[in-house]
């Protein structure tokens, strides 16, 4: 009895709902080329060029460049290891998907490029709920915590914990102000940490330029076909205050993103709707050539008043929708969903010659509110049981997070046999996560007075601390063959209170505390035959915390508190640089056992979490590059990945050893391409197309026997197409050009797992677009 697609949060009210019919109504219960130019690119010698005849031949030269540039698949460097390095050089597995590419392509969601990073899975419930999965390594779409850590810089992005959805609230980076995206297939569990069991994905930001004023203006618009039109806005500044000393970076933006899911309980169209809002500053202060002080402010909002109601109702066995295509039936007044999400860091570079210190201070706060409309759950027992005959009920769910990180490292210089890391690290999360029911009438969506309370649990406050060392040493034995040693020790304590009330929970309070100190490691020799052609081994470790259990009053036979599930990853890699560096091939193999699987289990009608089963997840990526002509760029991805139970799940869920785990296809594959070409005059144009699949999987394990649901494979197609002219670009493009209905995810709208009514998540049908934009 658990209502399969909701935030886990709010499932543990609704199973304390199910159990309290059943029962009784009381139950008491940096940059992309080197040089770090950025994506401005234009040269220092352009910062004194005035007047736009002047800017537009700037731009022409830039533009030039890039084509030029492009052809050399050996100058991409990356920051993976807090070092700056060439992608080819880095002996794990990474992907770089460069900001102007990403521009380009008009993508402004992991939806958007996903498919373009081998190993990299998305399960999305819609805008701003998304839960990123990398190698396979997830439990289903209800994943407590997350198992990808989220990185904007050198500062982590979201909990740490399960008490304030951090598997699905991921963040929407404003791609003007993305230098590149960085994803570390593999556990990185010794460089960053916790929640990295499968990798992570950090966002890398373009840097002030203290050398020269630019900017950049944007604005287009698209329509879903079947549904409603959006509009975008874009817009980015780079002001050098003191020439090679003081930069200050702003970048806004705003978005309305078009719906296309009609509601028919309510007759309203296009109901999933999102507006999408943010900003960024950057001040970077340079007074030295060996210091340098970073400070940035962001702030994102997405909201929409639909979005907690996502998906379109399906038969779970046919997958044929029950109303009609991109059609829904929910309750008038609910679906609200909003997110508001700040941050503040400041980033300390100093370099001593004999080492680098690097700091980085953070602080971030999260508010999510939404109100879920569940009357197809519970209205038709818990109506007649309150003497209502036409009542509807919705669980608002606001969650509120506040997170303070400190960072500090030193690091020798990286032209020494020894070359060495040791760092420290602090977090502190305080979070609260409230869950009420409440009740009003299914046909209008007016409140319905009533003289008790029906729900209301209060999880939290939860304190979250962290302590956290690791260092690394690299021995470079020859010019040829180094290995890497690292480890990192952790420390981490939480304190729980719950408090609740209402005749479907009973009365609630009590506090919990528990503590860990996981340890994990890194083994990583690799071996160059010469610049062009590199091999590795990893062998690397990576844990999730534990923590007091949510939802759950003592004495009720579930733990007090579950542990931290841990992983071991062995991968094997080979990265080349072919054809006077016009071609690049990356191919890598791994192993991953996982054990002590934080996964929902069930006592006295109430949810928890509980450590067991085990599973593994085996697989190949390869990806391929090549500059074939002047400005013409092909590329291609595939990844096969196995991934399995190894053991049975706990009581209370259906999985058995060889069972697949949720939502991870056993294929992926990508294909592109992309070619720039001269015009006439200042005028040039560039073309661009991509092939994307992703195979089959399984559904979510069951809280019920009996066979889980197949999720069909699905593919899709995008293009693109321009014309620059001087600083002025215009772009035209197509989302899903064959308007495919592939599922994201896939979940009960019932108390019934195997229920007839589903609401499945679909990618966004097709879309077309434009857009103008002009650089200064």
């Amino acid at each position: 009895m658990e209502l399969r697609n909701l935030q886990p949060g709010r499932r543990r009210i609704c199973n304390a709902i199910a159990f309290a019919l059943l029962g009784s109504l009381g139950v008491s219960a940096h940059a992309s080329t080197v040089g770090d130019a950025g994506k401005a690119g234009v040269t220092e010698g352009s910062a004194a060029a005035t007047g736009q005849d002047q800017a537009a031949q700037n731009q022409a030269a830039q533009n030039q460049t890039r084509r030029q540039a492009a052809t050399d698949l050996s100058t991409v460097v990356v920051t993976a290891n807090k070092r700056n390095e060439r992608l080819q050089d880095v002996p794990m597995a990474v992907s770089a998907l460069e900001g102007d590419q990403l521009e380009r392509e008009s993508a402004q969601s992991f939806a958007d490029y996903a498919t373009r990073v081998p190993g990299l899975n998305i399960v999305s419930q819609g805008p701003g709920q998304t839960q990123l999965v990398l190698r396979g390594v997830t439990s289903g779409a209800n994943t407590p915590n997350a198992t990808v850590g989220t990185y904007i810089d050198d500062t982590p992005y979201g909990s740490s914990t399960v008490y304030s959805a951090g598997s699905v609230l991921t963040p929407d980076i404003d791609p003007d102000d993305v230098e590149r995206i960085e994803v570390l297939r593999g556990p990185q569990g010794t460089l960053y940490g916790s929640n990295t069991l499968g990798g992570l994905i950090k966002f890398v930001t373009t840097r002030p330029d203290s050398t020269m004023f630019s900017g950049r203006v944007a604005v287009g618009g698209s329509s879903v076909s079947g549904g409603d039109s959006g509009v975008n806005a874009h817009g980015t500044v780079n002001l050098p205050l003191v020439r090679d000393k003081l930069a200050l970076r702003v970048n806004a933006y705003t978005r309305d993103d078009p719906g296309y899911t009609d509601n028919v309980a309510t007759g309203q169209k296009d109901v999933d709707d999102a507006k999408v809002r943010g900003a960024r500053a950057q001040l970077l202060w340079t007074p030295a050539d060996n210091f340098s002080l970073r400070l940035s402010a962001l702030a994102q909002n997405l909201s929409g008043a639909a979005l907690a109601n996502t998906g379109t109702d399906v038969d779970p066995y046919t997958l044929k929708p029950i109303h009609g295509d991109l059609k829904q039936s929910r309750a008038p007044g609910t679906g609200q969903f909003s997110v508001r999400y700040r941050l503040y860091d400041a980033a300390v570079n100093a370099d001593f010659g004999w080492s680098r210190l690097v700091s980085s201070t953070s602080y971030s706060t999260l508010d999510k509110a939404s109100n879920t409309d569940v009357t197809a759950a519970y209205g038709p027992i818990l109506g007649p049981a309150l003497g209502l005959s036409n009542a509807g009920f919705s669980i608002r769910n606001p969650i509120t997070l506040g997170k303070f990180t400190q960072e500090l490292r030193l690091q020798s210089p990286e032209d020494q046999t020894l070359e060495w890391r040791a760092g420290v690290f602090y977090t502190r999360e305080h979070t609260s996560n409230v869950q009420d029911v409440l009740l009003f009438d299914a046909t209008s969506g007016v409140p319905i007075a009533f003289p008790l309370t029906l729900g209301h649990i209060a999880v939290g406050p939860s304190v979250f601390t962290e302590w956290a060392g690791y260092g690394d040493v690299t021995w470079h034995a020859t010019s040829q063959l180094s290995i890497l040693f690292g480890a990192r020790y952790t420390h981490d304590k939480t304190t729980f209170t719950q408090t609740g009330n209402g005749i479907l929970v009973g009365d609630s309070n009590f506090t919990i505390n528990s503590s860990d100190s996981p340890t994990t490691f890194l083994v990583n020799p690799s071996f160059k035959f010469n610049d062009n052609l590199m091999t590795y081994a990893r062998i690397a470790s990576g844990f999730r915390p534990g923590g007091p259990n949510v939802g759950v009053p003592p004495g009720l036979g579930a733990p007090e508190s579950f542990k931290p599930d841990k992983l071991v990853s062995y991968e094997l890699g080979l990265k080349s640089t072919l054809l006077d560096k016009h071609m690049t091939i990356d191919v890598s193999a791994f192993y991953i056992d996982w054990s002590q699987i934080q996964l929902t289990s069930f006592a006295g009608g109430f949810s928890f979490l509980g450590n067991g089963g085990k599973a593994k997840s085996q697989g190949v990526e390869a990806s391929w590059q090549y500059a074939a002509a002047p400005g013409l760029m092909l590329s291609a991805n595939a990844t096969w990945t196995d991934a399995t139970l190894s053991a049975d799940t706990p009581p209370g869920l259906y999985g058995y050893k060889g069972d697949r785990l949720p939502w991870v296809p056993k294929w992926n594959a990508n294909l592109g391409v992309d070619y720039d070409f001269p015009m006439s005059g200042a005028w040039s144009g560039f073309v661009g197309a991509s092939y994307s699949y992703i195979g089959s999987r399984k559904s979510d394990f069951s809280t019920s026997p009996g066979p889980r649901f197949d999720v069909p494979d699905y593919d899709g197609v995008d293009l693109r197409a321009g014309v620059n002219y001087g600083s002025w670009t215009f772009k035209a493009y197509v989302k899903n050009l064959t308007n495919q209905r592939g599922i994201t995810s896939m979940g009960s709208e019932t108390t019934d797992p195997r229920g007839n009514l589903f609401a499945a998540n679909y990618v966004t049908p097709r879309t077309v677009g434009l857009s103008a934009s002009v650089s200064f």
